[in-house]
């Protein structure tokens, strides 16, 4: 605590008349997070004393689970949206399960509980090959919570990959419609056609 205040006392009294009379300096944006340039052109590391809520978090796209059945869920806001699917026994994998007897698993669970600042979120349900059995699944998107002020919508994509065929289904959450639901089949049932008319 007292060495957090010195740094604050030095940071906010003591450096501001030191650098008053060096020209401003432009430096480029190489770093995330809580910094200064001292008196001598070093960068300082302050991320002790700066008041962040939540880590900063990489982008990169991470490996995903996948088999006879995956469904990856993207969005693009901070908020902590969730993803359960339910298997044609009625049990769904989700956060709070993440493993089911037929085989269902959750790899990644993206903006859990706002302790996290994603903005590339991802989270991914699959069934690795031969293990899902075959009958009617439900996929639920649901907003867990907002990680910041807003009532914007919040669109998301969810893409299913069934025996190496793929759908995708695109939707948006609001505060009115915190969840949406999308029912499949293994094996995927094809999209019924529509009849044309046929002339007399």
């Amino acid at each position: 605590m007292m060495k957090n205040f010195l740094q604050l006392f030095l940071f906010f009294i003591i450096l501001p008349p030191v650098l008053s009379d060096r020209p401003p300096v432009a430096l480029a944006q190489e770093h995330q997070g809580c910094f200064m340039l001292n008196p001598g052109g070093s960068l300082v590391n302050l991320s002790e004393i700066c008041p962040f809520d939540r880590p900063v978090v990489a982008t990169d796209t991470p490996t995903l689970g996948t088999g006879d059945i995956q469904v990856t869920l993207n969005w693009n806001t901070v908020d902590d949206l969730d993803l359960y699917v339910t298997d044609p026994s009625g049990q769904t994998v989700f956060y709070g399960v993440p493993q089911i007897a037929s085989g269902g698993q959750l790899d990644l669970d993206a903006n859990s509980g706002c302790s996290e600042a994603n903005a590339a979120p991802i989270e991914n349900i699959f069934w690795p090959t031969s293990q899902a059995p075959t009958g009617n699944y439900s996929i639920v998107v649901q907003l867990f919570s907002r990680c910041v002020e807003s009532s914007n919508d919040i669109p998301f994509q969810v893409q299913l990959l069934v025996q190496g065929n793929t759908q995708t289904f695109t939707g948006s959450i609001t505060d009115s419609t915190p969840t949406l639901a999308f029912p499949f089949s293994l094996p995927l049932q094809p999209t019924p056609q529509q009849e044309l008319p046929t002339g007399s």
